[in-house]
């Protein structure tokens, strides 16, 4: 693996966990907008359709991480995975 494929992947592993936190903050927007009194259905409508975008692009996200991931070794994704930030080991 050399760096610049090591930056992708890399880059790939962190869109993916961009993506997985907009689409909790996005499914707890949804949860408050349904749990409003009253919850008015605009509001829940636009919470539910972010939430679902959100959901599109994690599952784009992990589609993106899984094919670079298939270029590698296993012991070449582990090692990236190494060099993430609070891993504890990069």
């Amino acid at each position: 693996m050399n760096g610049d494929d090591l930056a992708e992947l890399l880059r790939a592993l962190v869109e993916l966990q961009q993506a997985e936190d907009a689409s909790a903050r996005a499914a707890w927007v949804l949860a408050e907008a349904e749990e409003a009194d009253p919850a008015p259905p605009a509001a829940v409508a636009q919470a539910r359709e972010r939430h679902e975008a959100a959901v599109a692009a994690v599952e784009a996200a992990r589609a993106r991480r899984r094919e670079i991931e298939a270029q590698f070794s296993p012991a070449e994704v582990a090692r990236a995975y190494g060099l993430l930030p609070g891993t504890d080991r990069g």
